[in-house]
């Protein structure tokens, strides 16, 4: 924002951070085979056997007791295409989970995974919708065909958040059939396992299975460490372990004979140098030399770590497989200390010297690189203020990635809340987060103290101020208060070093604003500033773009000009990201609706249909695309399929799905009305809301007038509509002023009626957008007859429309197939492929793909054959 008079701060350039990845390599990698490893062959075999006969595997064993192992064991066995996926408690979010699942995978499958790679590329949600990514995943899979492939999820009891169960699920519920998922775990993992052993499709291995025998614990402790014990020793290691197997190697289960196993036979055995090594380098994860040597402040480190390898043998492990990028700089691969040993050892540091714990986590946080690592480091240090501030820094200056951020708000929840309070741009990170989960009371809560602190700190916060604006703004719709906080952007230089996406995204939010506001100039000036960014191909800008430059933007003077330049820009992109690909099929379906080429419209949605669920659900593209649908219909006197598209699935409903549904409801009151329902549209405007989305209120409005218009009370009606209040724009709905006009003519007032209908030819003849005048259906016709004009004709000409198949419901459901889909079941009987099909309907071979699968969709069919029996059989075509 721009400093008050007399300020002479420096000018703090606003660059957008460069984006972490918070996924390290080391979770995918399969744990190499520890050499002392004794494996039970028998147990490998029937358990590489189930591979191929069920879908999935589970081994639910105690730590330690070789689940890992026999996971390795079993993909070294198998001549599938193995992935591995070792996952932990800060994992237990759904998005994170897609996102590991789709890096385990991508690798796997030649050519990799587009769909899912391109969601988590553009952050899209995922976050919003974690079950449409699975179903990206899952599509990307049966696209691929890729050969048996094995996926391995190592850990899955450290995950178990309703929202992750719910992935699980859904993964397992849709498996595609080359994949099998073997799963260990310390407890029943979060998996529908009633179901799958009800079904028969899980094999289970457990604890009493994984036991080591005491002829291979003899082959272990003798043949392998070399401790030359009696038979009978052996056999008395094994009782007292219970077969378990790194108890049988570290001689007991309880803490504490294990710390008493420690002090005599490592700690005790160890000169005072790697004792006090060993102690203080517990509170490492990894035993990076240089930091091992800043942790403990001696030079020998690397010898030190080299002799506690050679000494403690299975107790100090390879921190991964051998991939170059986890190997230290002195070449050899970096260690760590086995899980048991390092709890163990931190036991005993705790005892020992409590005192030391916060510095030696403290050096370690100064000595290491990895930010996250830092964080933890100096939240175990005590030092909260500054682990507040690396995750301020890591931040940045934008909004993260929906993983990045969930990572970001994990640490902000564990910092104490004055810390939180004192660093306004963490308060925009966690109410940014409750915005991206829709939890919009919640993200106003914070938003509001860190949009004060920040106001309240001057010119140095000032880009914290535009941010937690701008998440409050997408939060509450406050236009009238933040839209100036957000403008004030502009009057600082900072502005200027903005990305071109993010200054889109700004001008987008202002002509957002405008149009609220009823400002049709303002908006089709940011919204023209927003589509020159776009001129340089900048992808950012263009998936910017392909979100926002929706109905909204594109409903006012000049927008049909503006979006047909844009669209001849964008659709010549030599590699459209699927996200652009789709938004310039909402694009193109919304312009054909104004402009009344309603096939063009039809195509473009039938070819767009599947894209919003391949890219998280996108609910206003796809709510966009449901009412563009759901318009032509209702305009071509199709009131079965309008109806259909009105009434959306909400069992998987998002919050902004919640909030476009008083839309949806305008139309269907519309669609209810002239079918003579009024006991249901009596319903639907008693429980339509005004709450939510800011054209709520209008929609509210045109329902209830509906409702009036039914009852024969068109005084009620036209008092409805002025409820509304005045809209500039309103383009999930009939315009306001025709509205009116048949309200009067129900009065009788037919030279008011005249009128109003011929305000509404201007504003159309004006704005080139024809179908603002058809959308009502032919019940306006007469009015528009009398006003004349080349628009009305054009208008006139699309209600008439071409000859062809009418819609046809299917019998014992809900689902109406229309005109076009029963032209192409009709080829399809004749035995047509797509590409004559294509040829004889002038469409592309996609599109009639598209048609196909909405044809056997609708009819329960599982084949095109299927599919013309029986539409025969219902006398369909």
């Amino acid at each position: 924002m721009a400093a008050e008079p007399g300020d002479a701060a420096p000018v703090v350039p606003l660059v957008r951070a460069p984006r972490w990845d918070w996924v390290p390599r080391t979770k995918l990698f399969r744990p190499p085979p520890a050499p002392d490893t004794v494996p039970d062959e028998e147990l490998v075999a029937r358990t590489a056997g189930a591979v191929g006969e069920v879908p999935v595997t589970v081994v639910v064993a105690a730590a330690g007791a070789g689940k890992s192992t026999l996971a390795s064991a079993v993909v070294e066995r198998s001549a599938r295409r193995s992935g591995w996926l070792r996952l932990d408690e800060l994992d237990d979010d759904p998005t994170s989970v897609v996102e590991l699942l789709v890096r385990a995978l991508d690798p796997l499958v030649d050519g990799g995974l587009p769909g899912s790679r391109q969601l988590l590329d553009t952050g899209l949600p995922a976050s919003a919708d974690p079950r449409r990514a699975v179903g990206v995943l899952v599509n990307d899979l049966v696209v691929a065909e890729p050969p048996p492939l094995l996926l391995v999820l190592d850990d899955l009891h450290t995950v178990g958040a309703p929202g992750v169960r719910a992935v699980l699920d859904y993964l397992v519920a849709n498996l595609p059939p080359a994949l099998h998922l073997l799963v260990t775990a310390r407890r029943d993992p979060p998996l529908p396992m009633p179901r799958l052993r009800a079904r028969a499709q899980v094999h289970e291995v457990h604890d009493a299975d994984l036991r080591i025998s005491p002829e291979r614990a003899e082959v272990l402790l003798n043949d392998r460490l070399g401790l030359g014990l009696t038979r009978d020793r052996v056999r008395a290691v094994v009782a007292a372990a219970g077969g378990w197997t790194t108890g049988v190697r570290l001689l007991g289960t309880a803490p504490d004979a294990l710390d008493d196993y420690l002090d005599a036979e490592v700690l005790g055995a160890a000169t005072p140098e790697l004792r006090r090594f060993l102690l203080d380098t517990a509170v490492l994860d990894v035993l990076d030399p240089h930091v091992c040597a800043a942790v403990t402040g001696r030079d020998d480190a690397p010898a030190l770590l080299a002799d506690a390898r050679a000494r403690l043998g299975p107790l100090v492990l390879v921190a991964d497989s051998s991939d170059e990028t986890v190997d230290d700089p002195t070449g050899g691969p970096l260690l760590r200390h086995h899980d048991l040993l390092r709890a163990a050892l931190r036991r005993r540091l705790a005892a020992e010297a409590p005192h030391r714990v916060p510095d030696l986590h403290r050096a370690a946080a100064a000595a290491i690189t990895d930010p996250a690592a830092r964080v933890e480091h100096l939240l175990a240090a005590g030092a909260a203020g500054e682990a507040a501030d690396v995750v301020a820094g890591l931040a940045g200056t934008g909004f993260p990635r929906p993983t990045e951020l969930h990572r970001l708000e994990t640490w902000v929840r564990r910092l104490p809340p004055a810390e939180v309070a004192a660093r306004p741009r963490l308060g925009v990170l966690a109410g940014f987060a409750a915005v991206q989960r829709g939890e919009l009371a919640a993200a106003t809560a914070l938003l509001e103290p860190a949009l004060a602190a920040a106001t309240a700190a001057g010119p140095d916060e000032r880009v914290t101020r535009w941010l937690a604006a701008r998440a409050l703004h997408v939060a509450t719709a406050d236009h009238a208060r933040l839209v100036p906080v957000l403008a004030g952007l502009e009057d600082d230089p900072a502005f200027a070093t903005l990305s071109p996406a993010a200054r889109a995204e700004h001008h987008v939010s202002l002509a957002y604003a405008a149009a609220f506001a009823g400002d049709g100039a303002g908006c089709a000036a940011r919204s023209r500033a927003a589509v020159t960014l776009a001129a340089s191909g900048d992808d950012g800008v263009l998936e910017v773009l392909a979100r926002h430059l929706g109905p909204l933007l594109i409903g006012h003077e000049g927008g049909v000009d503006l979006v047909g330049e844009h669209l001849a820009r964008t659709e010549a992109h030599p590699h459209p990201t699927p996200l652009i690909r789709l938004g310039t099929l909402v694009q193109r379906a919304y312009l054909g609706l104004l402009t009344v080429r309603w096939d063009e419209a039809d195509t473009a949605v039938a070819e767009a249909a599947d894209l919003p669920e391949r890219l998280g659900g996108l609910p206003y593209l796809r709510a966009t695309l449901d009412w563009v649908r759901a318009a032509v219909a209702h305009a071509r006197g199709d009131l079965a399929l309008a109806e259909a598209r009105c009434r959306p699935d909400t069992t998987s409903a998002t919050d902004l799905d919640r909030d476009l549904l008083p839309l949806r409801h305008a139309l269907l009151a519309r669609v209810l009305r002239r079918q003579g329902r009024t006991a249901e549209l009596d319903a639907l405007a008693r429980s339509t809301t005004t709450a939510g989305h800011p054209l709520a209120r209008v929609a509210g409005a045109a329902v209830r007038a509906q409702a009036a218009l039914a009852a024969g009370d068109p005084a009620a009606a036209a008092a409805c509509l002025e409820q509304g209040g005045p809209v500039v724009l309103a383009p999930y709905l009939v315009p306001s002023s025709l509205d009116r006009a048949l309200v009067l003519a129900a009065a009788a007032r037919h030279a008011e009626a005249v009128a109003a209908t011929r305000e509404v030819v201007e504003t159309a003849r004006r704005w080139r957008m024809p179908g603002l005048l058809a959308l009502a259906g032919d019940e306006v016709r007469p009015l528009l007859e009398e006003v004349g004009g080349r628009t009305v004709a054009a208008a006139l000409a699309a209600l008439d429309g071409p000859g062809g198949p009418s819609p046809v419901p299917v019998p014992g459901g809900a689902e109406v197939l229309s005109g076009r889909e029963v032209e192409v079941l009709r080829l399809l009987a004749d035995g047509a492929s797509n590409r004559a099909v294509a040829a004889r309907l002038v469409v592309s071979e996609n599109t009639v793909k598209t048609h196909v699968r909405h044809v056997l969709t609708k009819l329960g069919a599982g084949s095109r054959g299927e599919a013309v029996a029986l539409a025969r059989r219902h006398h369909l075509i």
